[in-house]
């Protein structure tokens, strides 16, 4: 059973816990699963299982939080590919992960390929098409249109911010079906100022359109727009089920859907479309269809037959009698197509193995010539001076150099494809990256001195697949499920397990003599002696996937909406003191100098620590899919981003955001400070429990101006605080109220 079926299954299993909240376990299971998905369809497979995330429906441009992007590698799936032939050159256009790479093909003697740029997209890619020198972009995150006339430093004109699953071209206007069940057109004969014209609701994972109509296809049925009007998009007619692909040209339409009687199989059928109302069909083909279908001339290539790892040419000259002309298989699910009569070969885009060149010219036996550029999930990142070592699941390792954050760039990788080691975890020193394995040994060694030829040369075999790794001193602390391990690896090509204990821990921090494990519970475990390391605490309650420890606090973002922080002064009897809201689920958290930066399913938040037991948000930044992974090294935050890559930001300059009451049990405080504004005194009050006798006092800029001691207010149930020695100006006040948290804004005249 592959992966993506076992993720599905999960998911299945978890089903009943969608409508309420969601456990780690089953969170994790969703985004495996969903990143099986091609991102054309993710918002009509989210539906069918009862999962409403307005991840994947709502779309807005990001504001200046507190955070800013520095840099991007955004690289993984390769999800389309189109381009544009020309008498001097052929241009390849692939759109993978939330980037887009512009490469110039020559078939002479040998092939040859040139990237000529990357572009950096704002979401997860659904579409990309080439028209003259305009590169149009279809992600999640919207319609973005760049003047690529110099193929090697392209230009964003417009991004139109909606949550694309697709779009087609027709003249000048553009044709979107969103993940919010609209359809609209806009005219870009303006490109930098595209113009909308009109919508309508409809559903669809795909669009295609021809003369006045437009076809939208998703599992329930082939839909028929009349675009006559574009002011005025309406259904008027629908077809069929299960639709997997769809191309409209003239008066046929092209359609690919699930065989129900063969698992895998998928049928290419053509319609006869010149009634749009009334479609029907007049010619079908078992055993050749695609995820993706590419029209040229009188054939038809396909890409994705038999769970995605076919390519197929198929002559539609006789539209009523469609015949198999060649196939050849791919390696890897086939998620794009695109094919060029004058290049003379076809061009796949793989979830795995990037871009897949095939000679076509003779179409009965296409032969894959190349492939280059693959990758896959970013899921772990680690910083080793000016490198940075990614955990990429389905395509290994691969080392970046990022001494240029602005511009990261690939050093090399090690490619696993095909060797199932869904890789997960990584942590380098010097020459030397360590990585987890779903094969004995479990952890491999791999010498990077030449980060251009990473090579293994070693292993220890723990007892199950690393989940996660902390390097200190001459060892490996390793969490995975039911254990915390320790490999010394004073000789790094001769690992050795030498300690292990029991826990099941999915992120693991060291810090002294101490690993703090987080999955279902946070254990402690001492590991003074990494030969006999034993459990002294546990936390029960926060389900998280991340944690981080400084000093005597040990900060844990639960998995559902919320950071929390611990004392950890007395390891075996952990205490809580405080907690942030998130507002979303949350992966992991990292900690600067003095912020702590949570990676969600949406971004990173960051918080202020300057009370190190009361975070205080300061922003946050919606990045192109949600991080897995986030740390720091002085000043920027790496944050691996799943399929979308890796993305570094930085802090910038902030002041404390107004905040209400905050209560740990949800309920609205009701404290109140008077008078307010104060010449220097201020009442708190009324007090329904047990009041801190100390509060914080913090500046508008979050700055720790002092702690203060109530004194017992005139009247029962009432509170003073003093703000003598304070200048004129705004204060948040910072107190406990019972086990409420409370934020008072007091102002000093």
């Amino acid at each position: 059973m592959n992966r993506r079926w076992l993720g599905i299954i999960l998911l299945l299993g978890a089903a009943a816990a969608f409508g309420g909240e969601r456990y780690f376990q089953e969170h994790a299971a969703m985004m495996d699963s969903l990143s099986r998905v091609h991102p054309r369809m993710r918002a009509s497979w989210l539906k069918e299982r009862g999962v409403d995330d307005p991840y994947y429906t709502t779309v807005r441009k990001p504001e200046s939080t507190g955070l800013k992007v520095i840099g991007r590698w955004s690289y993984g799936p390769s999800y389309d590919v189109d381009g544009r032939v020309t008498p001097s050159e052929t241009l390849v256009a692939l759109a993978r992960g939330s980037g887009v790479s512009l490469l110039r093909f020559s078939r002479q003697d040998s092939l040859s390929i040139e990237l000529l740029s990357d572009i950096n997209a704002e979401g997860l890619m659904c579409r990309v098409k080439v028209v003259d020198t305009l590169l149009y972009v279809g992600s999640r995150k919207g319609l973005e249109v760049y003047n690529i006339a110099d193929e090697q430093n392209p230009v964003r004109l417009s991004w139109t911010p909606i949550p694309l699953n697709d779009f087609a071209l027709q003249d000048s206007l553009v044709y979107t079906i969103s993940g919010d069940d609209s359809f609209r057109i806009y005219n870009v004969s303006n490109p930098a100022d595209p113009v909308f014209l009109g919508a309508c609701r409809d559903s669809g994972d795909l669009v295609s359109v021809a003369g006045n109509a437009a076809f939208l296809g998703d599992r329930w049925g082939l839909y028929v727009i009349d675009v006559s009007n574009p002011a005025s998009p309406h259904r008027i007619g629908a077809w069929g089920s299960a639709i997997e692909q769809v191309q409209a040209r003239g008066h046929l339409c092209y359609v690919t859907t699930f065989n129900p009687n063969v698992p895998g199989e998928i049928t290419f059928h053509i319609l006869d479309v010149s009634t749009p109302a009334s479609p029907y069909q007049i010619g079908s083909l078992d055993s050749a269809g695609g995820n993706d279908v590419c029209l040229v001339d009188t054939l038809a290539f396909g890409a994705g037959e038999n769970d995605f790892n076919k390519l197929t040419v198929v002559s539609v000259a006789d539209s009523t009698r469609p015949r198999l002309v060649g196939s050849a298989v791919t390696r890897g699910w086939s998620m794009g197509i695109w094919a060029s009569g004058l290049a003379q070969s076809a061009f796949v885009g793989c979830h795995w193995e990037g871009l897949q060149v095939y000679d076509t010219r003779n179409t009965s036996q296409p032969v894959r010539d190349t492939f280059l550029l693959g990758a896959d999930q970013s899921v772990d990142i680690y910083i080793d001076n000016a490198r940075a070592y990614v955990a990429n699941e389905m395509a290994g390792l691969w080392i970046l150099d990022v001494s240029d954050p602005a511009r990261p760039t690939a050093l090399g990788s090690y490619d696993t494809t095909w060797q199932r080691p869904f890789m997960s975890s990584v942590v380098a020193r010097d020459s030397f990256a360590f990585v987890d394995w779903w094969d004995r040994p479990s952890l491999r060694v791999m010498d990077v001195a030449v980060p251009s030829r990473p090579t293994p040369v070693g292993g220890a075999d723990v007892t199950n697949t690393p989940q996660d790794m902390v390097i200190r001193d001459s060892f490996i602390y390793v969490a995975e499920i039911a254990r915390l391990q320790v490999v010394n690896i004073a000789r790094p090509r001769e690992p050795v397990l030498v300690g292990t204990c029991t826990g099941d821990g999915v992120a693991v921090v060291v810090q002294d003599s101490f690993a703090y494990t987080a999955a279902g519970a946070i254990r402690i475990t001492n590991v003074a002696r990494p030969d006999s390391p034993f459990v002294v605490g546990t936390i029960t309650g926060p389900s998280g996937s991340g944690l981080a420890v400084r000093d005597t606090f040990l900060y844990v973002p639960q998995a559902y909406d919320t950071l929390w922080v611990y004392s950890v002064a007395s390891p075996s009897a952990p205490r809580l003191l405080g907690f942030a809201p998130v507002g979303t689920h949350c992966w992991d958290v990292a900690l600067g100098e003095s912020q702590a930066a949570v990676a969600t399913v949406q971004g990173l938040v960051l918080f202020s620590l300057s009370n190190a037991a009361q975070p205080t948000r300061l922003g946050s930044v919606t990045t192109p899919y949600g991080p897995r992974r986030v740390c720091y090294v002085a000043p920027y935050w790496y944050a691996a981003m799943f399929e979308a890559g890796v993305g570094i930001y930085e802090a910038e300059s902030t002041g404390i955001g107004e905040r209400g009451s905050v209560s740990l049990h949800g309920n609205p405080a009701l404290l109140s400070a008077m008078p307010n504004p104060t010449s220097g005194l201020v009442t708190l009050g009324p007090v329904r429990g047990g009041i801190s006798t100390h509060v914080a006092v913090r500046d508008a800029m979050g700055r720790l101006v002092g702690v203060r001691q109530l004194e017992v207010g005139v009247r029962p149930g009432q509170s003073r605080l003093s703000l003598a020695g304070c200048a004129a100006g705004l204060y948040f006040v910072e107190l406990f109220e019972g086990d409420r948290r409370v934020v008072l804004k007091v102002v000093k005249r």
